[in-house]
């Protein structure tokens, strides 16, 4: 229902209605309707971890995890841009100490595993440290989570910033 409405015209009747309970079920279980949504986003981000460090793990060369990653990524913001996520409860202090601690416990080490690959396999530049390529992607990331940029971008515009972070402004370049 968050995929197609906007979550605050969606109320715990409707949802125990969808669900097959009634709405003192959802109070009694979650307490409120956003509690719910959070424990169901957490799960979604939960499995989507380990399926992300699985396919980290995996034998896959360098360029195809890298391939893989960029399209979790572009559908990630398609999701997180639809008209039913937009009001959800990313200001929630906990949600997104939630999220922090996903990316330093799951994601930071996972992409540094994946940096090493990179330069092991000789397709990321020798020159350029794991932490300068770390340093730019929170660059990137604390300017997407500023409301009033994050705002601005469409799904089109954030596909192109992530073509810029894996390819530059010249594409590839020739290897001397």
């Amino acid at each position: 229902m968050i995929m197609t409405r906007n979550f605050k015209e969606i109320g715990v009747r409707e949802i125990a209605e969808h669900a097959g309970v009634s709405p003192a079920s959802i109070y009694n279980f979650f307490g409120s309707k956003e509690e719910l949504a959070k424990q169901i986003f957490y799960h979604q981000m939960d499995t989507a971890g380990k399926e992300f460090s699985e396919m980290m793990n995996s034998d896959s060369p360098f360029e195809e995890k890298m391939q893989k990653m960029y399209e979790v990524s572009v559908n990630n913001q398609e999701t997180l841009n639809n008209e039913g996520m937009k009001n959800f409860m990313f200001e929630d202090p906990v949600f997104k100490e939630h999220i922090e601690d996903y990316a330093r416990i799951v994601a930071i080490p996972e992409i540094m595993k994946l940096i090493e690959q990179g330069k092991a396999e000789r397709k990321i530049a020798g020159g350029i440290s794991a932490e300068a390529i770390m340093i730019f992607m929170n660059g990137i990331m604390a300017m997407l989570s500023n409301p009033s940029f994050a705002d601005k971008l469409d799904v089109d515009l954030r596909k192109e910033l992530g073509d810029l972070f894996f390819y530059g402004i010249f594409g590839q370049r020739e290897q001397k």
